[in-house]
């Protein structure tokens, strides 16, 4: 397993899409960083809090949340660029059994959505010193509002990485997984959550926002798209026990359907 884990990483270091998404997470949680926080915003029309206060620091730091949509994208990434560069045939004859072909890609894609959190994190923290620096908040409110919010994006994206490779276990084709997961995640989902909240709660998008929500606090969660609409998020535990039961049982249904077809 361990010889597997090394060549999946060789892989996913040698693709320029993992280098594309390390760089979109930075230069997209870097300018919409800089839009959320240090724009100036006519008081009467601004819907941000005021500057400096833990709401605004949670506001601010809510722009790192991308990197567990970019997470998704690199899990699907990671186990469909097999077939789209058809290199799935040597792959499988150096490793016959699927199951732990994908149990390998499973695992770095944990790797894979941290390193995503970890550049965003990074990004969002450069920003939380600059406020410090421009004498909008102290030191220690900055730091403890970064605290809560970071660690439940990094959970996320992490677990979002595993999620990701179910589906593309299961879907294969590296263009329709990744436009069937973000379509689900900021179309679908909002959707359902709005008109059915107790079935909403239990989709991955709002498991996600379970763990990224104990940062604010927050047990209720309006969907982006839900209309005003409100989700009775899960406990963060069982946020992120959701999310990797929906990565585990994506990837068994695609090790024993789609996996195991003919790759020729």
């Amino acid at each position: 397993m361990t010889r597997l884990i090394r060549s999946e990483v060789l892989k996913l270091r040698t693709i320029w899409s993992t280098w594309l998404l390390l760089g979109l997470t930075a230069v997209l949680v870097a300018g919409l960083s800089a839009l959320v926080g240090f724009v100036p915003h006519r008081r009467a029309l601004s819907t941000f809090p005021a500057k400096g206060t833990a709401s605004w620091f949670d506001v601010l730091f809510s722009v790192m949340t991308l990197a567990v949509d970019l997470s998704l994208v690199l899990g699907a990434i990671i186990i469909t660029s097999e077939n789209r560069h058809k290199t799935i045939t040597p792959t499988f004859l150096a490793e016959p059994r699927r199951g732990r072909m994908a149990a390998a890609k499973f695992t770095v894609a944990l790797g894979g959505g941290l390193a995503l959190a970890v550049v965003a994190g990074v990004i969002g923290l450069v920003y939380g010193l600059a406020s410090v620096g421009a004498g909008i908040a102290p030191m220690g409110r900055m730091l403890t509002e970064y605290r809560h919010v970071w660690p439940g994006v990094a959970a996320a994206a992490v677990l979002f990485g595993a999620y990701g490779v179910g589906l593309g276990a299961l879907l294969k084709n590296q263009v329709v997984t990744i436009v069937v997961a973000l379509v689900a995640l900021a179309v679908v989902e909002p959707i359902l959550g709005s008109s059915v909240p107790s079935v909403g709660r239990w989709l991955p998008g709002y498991s996600a926002q379970a763990l990224e929500s104990v940062a604010a606090n927050a047990r209720m969660h309006a969907g982006p798209f839900s209309g005003g609409g409100s989700v009775h998020l899960v406990v963060w535990w069982v946020g992120a026990l959701v999310i990797i039961g929906y990565g585990v049982a994506l990837a068994a249904l695609g090790s024993f359907t789609t996996l195991r077809a003919d790759v020729t």
